[in-house]
């Protein structure tokens, strides 16, 4: 892995640790970004409120834990299947990005239940477009923002 990919993870509050020991991070990592993505662009074509609010709320399940709802889909769905290694758990720049990710959703939800053009496509065009970047680059928004905000020495370690 190079430094750029590393300092990237390690922005996202994984831990040293966690790089040198789990040999998929780099990919596990864009688990949940790329799974936010999918699940929030079905939500979209869905235009349903009920999928949408419900999206936000197990999405803030990443914020209050050191898991997200999606690394809980991947560790009972898709690693007995697809063996990646353990899903590390993240630390507070990702409970703070699954924060956004949930409100955006939510305000989605509420877009589409009062058919509010611009609250329903503004913020989920928003979390699906940052989740995707994330996903391709390890470069999380979410991460930077809690850089700024708080220093960006918080890790995995903190959880």
């Amino acid at each position: 892995m190079n430094s750029s990919a590393k300092w990237l993870l390690m922005m996202q509050g994984y831990s040293e640790a966690d790089i040198c020991d789990c040999k998929n991070i780099n990919v596990l990592a864009r688990w949940t970004p790329s799974a936010c993505a999918l699940f929030g662009t079905i939500g979209l074509l869905l235009k349903s409120p009920i999928y949408m609010t419900a999206l936000g709320l197990l999405t803030l399940i990443g914020a209050t834990s050191s898991r997200s709802f999606y690394d809980y889909l991947y560790v009972f769905l898709v690693k007995p299947v697809l063996y990646l290694g353990e899903m590390p758990f993240h630390g507070n720049p990702r409970r703070f990005g699954c924060g956004i990710g949930a409100c955006l959703f939510l305000l989605t939800g509420i877009g589409l239940f009062t058919g509010n053009t611009a609250l329903t496509y503004i913020p989920s065009l928003t979390i699906i477009g940052l989740a995707l970047v994330a996903a391709t680059t390890q470069w999380c928004f979410a991460s930077a923002l809690y850089a700024l905000l708080w220093g960006d020495k918080a890790t995995a370690d903190e959880a």
